[in-house]
């Protein structure tokens, strides 16, 4: 389940970003971009344009609608750019160099389908029907302790998940991606110490 992005402004331009595996992607209004460590230490990065249907129709611009559209264009973006970081993260070389293992186009949907589907089970039908065990009569209580039991759920998660060292390094690089937008929008230099040192 991809971590939600960040959005700053600077000088009148948005600009967000989120976590990938081992790596950070982040997005400016025409463009986006993934930087991945490898597993030799390197860094590949990934630039790809941002094309989005409502510069070309100005139906998409419409209120409500142009919300729809952005909300698509964020998830499909951190999408690929997860891809690009499992990928990047599974990827094996010979000793020529030449790629041997890579993750496929299929093995990676099948995964995403997969999370989205134990997300669902985990914090939408699960706390459901656990309430309807319940002697939960009324419809308002119903609701109130179903929302408890998602958000017990949830912290559970999380804290579960954080145990897990490759979900950690993710954290950890959420947080880098948080810590470089607070650089951004206080004006410093886009370096690593100025970004390490923002509050």
């Amino acid at each position: 389940m991809p971590i939600p992005p960040t959005t700053a402004s600077s000088a009148g331009v948005t600009y967000g970003g989120q976590a990938v595996l081992e790596g950070v992607m982040m997005r400016g209004p025409s463009c986006w971009a993934v930087a991945v460590r490898r597993p030799d230490g390197a860094i590949e990065d990934v630039a790809r344009d941002v094309t989005s249907p409502m510069k070309r129709h100005r139906i998409w611009r419409l209120p409500v609608i142009r919300g729809v559209i952005a909300l698509g264009e964020s998830l499909a973006i951190g999408f690929r750019a997860l891809a690009i970081s499992a990928n990047v993260a599974a990827r094996e070389e010979d000793e020529d160099g030449e790629v041997v293992t890579e993750i496929s186009r299929g093995q990676i949907i099948f995964s995403f389908a997969l999370a989205i589907g134990f997300a669902l089970m985990l914090f939408k039908v699960g706390p459901a029907l656990l309430t309807s065990w319940l002697p939960v009569e009324d419809t308002k209580w119903f609701v109130i302790v179903e929302g408890a039991i998602r958000v017990g759920v949830f912290i559970a998660y999380i804290g579960l998940i954080g145990l897990l060292p490759d979900l950690r390094r993710v954290f950890m690089y959420h947080g880098a991606e948080h810590k470089t937008i607070n650089a951004l929008e206080a004006g410093s230099e886009l370096t690593p110490n100025a970004c390490r040192s923002s509050a």
